[in-house]
């Protein structure tokens, strides 16, 4: 399950308790902020893949970035940084965070590792500073 479903499975969820009396007025009121700021993120999801699909030098660009492919959702990374997804470039599909510090420690991936963004973000991210 992708990101969007579950802003919207967690919505419906809760718009079925307000409308069981569950919910005060005040926690109404805060949901339907967050739930507008759920739709602006679904637009932005959707304008960003209308832009990859028309241009390819874009969808190179988000690929790179790691923002998003032809066949990956946007993970906004809301939890557990250990369980953040990136776009390892050896591997076929995103893989947590942890799992890239893993691989770029072991001794026989260190060339292929040493110059890697990601890698740098993921040691920042996980790494305590000393």
């Amino acid at each position: 399950m992708n990101q969007v479903t579950q802003m919207f499975r967690e919505s419906n969820s809760r718009m079925k308790k307000i409308m069981a009396g569950e919910f005060r007025a005040e926690e109404i009121s805060a949901a339907q902020r967050e739930f507008e700021g759920q739709i602006k993120l679904v637009n932005a999801v959707i304008s960003a893949f209308a832009i990859q699909s028309k241009n390819k030098r874009a969808m190179d660009g988000l690929n790179k970035m790691n923002i998003m492919d032809d066949g990956v959702a946007i993970d906004l990374g809301l939890g557990d940084p250990n369980m953040d997804k990136v776009k390892c470039p050896y591997h076929d599909h995103l893989i947590p965070r942890a799992e890239c510090l893993d691989f770029s420690g072991h001794a026989a991936n260190y060339d292929k590792c040493k110059g890697c963004d990601i890698g740098k973000a993921t040691k920042a991210a996980l790494l305590p500073v000393t």
